[in-house]
């Protein structure tokens, strides 16, 4: 097996390396997810004029943030501030490639070791140094039960985290893994905290770019310049302030006044509407990241016959929904969204895509309901406009094929409590971005989260954790073409369409600005304001 370095890992790192047990072959650059792991360099896209320091950005955000210990947060709501706070061995470039950040090179001597030099003379913002010690402790706290971190399964394939010396940790894995990167690229995931310090989840101490202030719930949140970041020059604000908006109206109204300089739109109409009335707005709707999914429980009748969901799929005109509730922002869907990176993009021919209300009634027939069926409540987030106007026009087009469903609009946290237990019929909760497909089509293994849904697929099984291992990427995206259309023969997820999870805006004074697929905004690091 060749060892695979960095382009960054020096020939005396790999000497040293060597002389610590590895044998050293030809040296390789490891491709990460479709591209070649990235160094440390300019900006992917060009900055317009010569970057001043200083300023402040106001930022309209949709919710507050629950909790900010990255080990253990779960709400989406809280990622742009550990975004901020926090980072990590690798991170995501603009160009969704993955590159170094507080590793300073690695070398990977077999398929399962990972051997990182770390970056030296980095201070977390209380003062205290970055060392291995810090890695490892990070990744105890995610593998250890007690925390019940998100993180834990993503990272369950780690065997060991072994401090070398204070710059040095190795990483071993059970198996091959095409995540782990990704993985450890993706805030908050893979995130450093310090060791010694228990009370992140109000009080963040990291690494990253801003250093905490203060919060006022409901109000806003309030974050400094780090004047100890590792990276030359950056960030270029010295304050950067979240403002809490509970609607849409609101957010636009603070927008349209200037008293805020960035924020984003759930509904691509309305941000279509407000940058066009406002030509001083630049807009981005970022990359192809949510999935609408229509999610069954085959624990029990109607949804254990595959004819039922195979006529629900039939019955359904994608398109028609496309164009209806996002008038065409977005594309039909599959299990994996394009944005996936490594061209995962599985929206091609599926099985049971093609609208065919005549052979949907034929199945229900031969499964039993010739007269119709009534499938009962189809619960949505009803906090989602968009969520819960895609349900009714779903609703109207099942009925045309005898298929009854009543719309039961429900809060996210009871729904999300439903849909992990599987105690529903039909609900639609949407998936966002994800560092990788893996974490995606995973959650119908039936040996793991699958089970809650009555998932009892073998072959998908072996299809899902074959692709894992895959390191070579033509191969790999072959391997998720397949298990796409594995699920969309079962119909065991109804994929209606995707588009992007947000639609960004921003004054044209904002500079040096980058949205990323995952609507997260670490690129505030590098954004400054010309006004």
């Amino acid at each position: 097996m060749a060892t695979r370095t960095n382009a960054t890992t020096s020939a005396d790192e790999v000497t040293v390396l060597a002389a610590q047990g590895l044998q050293r072959r030809s040296l390789l650059r490891l491709a990460v997810s479709g591209g070649t792991l990235a160094t440390l360099g300019p900006l992917a896209n060009a900055q317009s004029g010569s970057p001043k320091r200083g300023g402040t950005l106001v930022i309209g955000a949709d919710a507050d943030p629950i909790g900010l210990d990255p080990v253990t947060v779960t709400a989406y709501s809280s990622y742009d501030f550990t975004a901020l706070l926090y980072t990590g061995l690798f991170r995501w470039n603009a160009d969704m490639k993955v590159e170094l950040d507080l590793a300073a090179g690695y070398i990977a001597p077999n398929d399962t070791t990972y051997i990182i030099r770390l970056r030296q003379g980095v201070k977390f913002h209380n003062g205290q140094d970055f060392t291995a010690e810090d890695v490892k402790h990070t990744f105890d706290r995610i593998l250890d039960p007690a925390s019940a971190s998100p993180s834990a399964t993503l990272f369950s394939g780690i065997k060991a985290v072994t401090v070398i010396d204070p710059f040095t940790v190795k990483f071993e894995l059970k198996a091959p893994s095409a995540t782990f990167l990704s993985y450890l690229a993706t805030n908050p995931n893979g995130v450093i905290v310090p060791k010694g310090v228990t009370d992140l989840k109000t009080k963040p101490v990291g690494t990253g770019p801003f250093v905490f202030e203060s919060y006022e719930p409901n109000q806003q949140f309030t974050l400094k310049a780090n004047p100890n970041y590792y990276e030359d020059k950056q960030p270029y604000l010295s304050t950067v302030v979240f403002k809490f908006f509970k609607d849409q109206a609101s957010i636009s109204s603070a927008l349209r006044s200037k008293a805020i300089d960035m924020t984003w739109f759930k509904d691509p109409k309305v941000s279509a509407q407000i940058v066009k009335s406002s030509p001083d707005l630049a807009s981005a709707p970022g990359k192809t990241s949510r999935t609408f999914p229509v999610w069954m429980s085959m624990k029990a009748k109607p949804f254990n016959d595959v004819r039922v969901r195979r006529a629900l799929s039939l019955a359904t005109d994608r398109k028609a929904c496309l164009q209806t509730v996002l008038g065409g922002s977005g594309k039909v869907g599959a299990m994996v969204p394009e944005s996936q990176v490594g061209g995962y993009d599985g929206v091609g021919p599926m099985p049971y895509y093609k609208t065919d209300v005549v052979a949907a009634k034929k199945l229900l027939t031969e499964a039993g309901y010739p007269s119709g069926i009534d499938l009962g409540d189809y619960i949505v987030v009803a906090a989602n406009a968009l969520d819960v106007q895609c349900a009714q026009v779903l609703q109207q087009q099942w009925a045309a094929a005898g298929i009854k469903v009543n719309i039961k609009p429900m809060e996210t946290a009871p729904l999300i409590g439903l849909w992990l237990k599987g105690d529903f019929g039909l609900l639609s909760i949407a998936l966002s971005w994800s560092p990788d497909p893996d974490a995606i089509v995973s959650r119908l293994l039936s040996t793991g989260s699958g089970k809650a849904i009555g998932m009892a697929d073998a072959p998908l099984d072996k299809l899902i954790e074959d692709a894992r291992a895959i390191l070579d990427n033509t191969k790999r995206a072959a391997a998720y073409q397949q298990i796409q259309k594995h699920i969309a023969d079962q119909a065991y997820i109804l994929q209606i369409y995707q588009y992007p999870l947000r639609w960004e805006a921003w004054r044209k004074y904002v500079k040096g600005y980058v949205p990323l697929a995952a609507n997260i905004r670490t690129f505030v690091r590098t954004t400054w304001v010309d006004k």
